[in-house]
């Protein structure tokens, strides 16, 4: 009887930790929706000048089109404003790194592309066969999305599968006589697989991953890397459960490319790259 309600006890106390665990991790995450943070926007002088002769002048093109809408009597004139006001936003993020002299990536989930430029200028377009996008991103259809993504992502932390700038080393001949000897040239390394993690401020992840079937030692890489993230999110779990307190679970994007346009868009991004999002 005693060896019974033991049992019985832990497996209770099992079944709770087990549940709590999963609630807390899993469902929350995917059904609740997390506090995005908002950007700082750069106002420029010109555009306070713009801002100041607005107020003092009349209604201010959002103005005159909501008045429009409204007018109209449109349904869907609220859902027509939000989109209105996400192209504003993206031109704006285009203007600020208009003025810098380094490449950016554009990752446009309504075109599904993902655009190198430099100055407004499109260096390299490569299409997103699949794409995933958390629902903490996808259920905000409110001006908390807008001011998420008011400016640029600039990049934080970076994990990929391939290096960043291969070299290749060659044996500089020691005398005339030997540097006459005819030497093989060294193999150009072997384009790796990939699988990049892109850590980004405003609490924004990026996951880039190749449609290519890895092999042997790329599926090694890829794991590690893969569990290497499991492992903080284990950790994380472990500490609600101590602290009985969840952080915000980190929104993530996830796409998928040919292999050729993943490792061209890793290897030409600068080391601290930046990012628009348009979705």
């Amino acid at each position: 009887m005693k060896n019974k309600l033991t049992f019985v006890f832990i497996t209770s106390v099992l079944s709770i930790l087990v549940v709590y665990t999963s609630v807390s991790t899993v469902l929350l995450p995917i059904l609740t929706k997390n506090p995005l943070p908002k950007a700082i926007v750069r106002i420029t002088e010109e555009k306070e000048k713009t801002n100041k002769e607005d107020k003092n002048n009349t209604k201010t093109k959002t103005d005159i089109i909501k008045d429009t809408l409204v007018f109209n009597n449109s349904k869907d004139a609220g859902m027509k404003l939000f989109e209105l006001r996400k192209n504003e936003v993206l031109l704006h993020s285009r203007l600020n790194l208009g003025s810098e002299d380094s490449m950016y990536l554009v990752l446009d989930l309504i075109k599904n592309i993902a655009v190198l430029e430099m100055k407004g200028i499109s260096l390299h377009e490569c299409k997103i066969l699949e794409s995933a996008i958390s629902n903490s991103i996808k259920m905000y259809h409110t001006e908390a999305l807008l001011n998420w993504m008011a400016e640029p992502f600039t990049v934080k932390h970076v994990d990929a599968t391939i290096p960043k700038i291969s070299f290749i080393e060659k044996i500089a001949p020691k005398d005339t006589i030997e540097a006459n000897k005819v030497q093989p040239e060294p193999a150009m390394p072997k384009l790796g697989d990939v699988y990049i993690v892109m850590d980004f401020d405003r609490n924004l992840r990026l996951v880039i991953e190749q449609t290519e079937k890895p092999d042997d030692e790329g599926k090694k890489l890829i794991s590690g890397l893969q569990w290497k993230y499991r492992g903080i999110e284990i950790r994380r779990s472990l500490k609600a459960l101590i602290k009985l307190n969840r952080e915000p679970a980190m929104p993530q994007i996830d796409i998928v490319l040919p292999k050729s346009d993943a490792t061209i868009l890793y290897k030409a991004l600068p080391l601290n790259p930046k990012m628009i999002l348009r979705m």
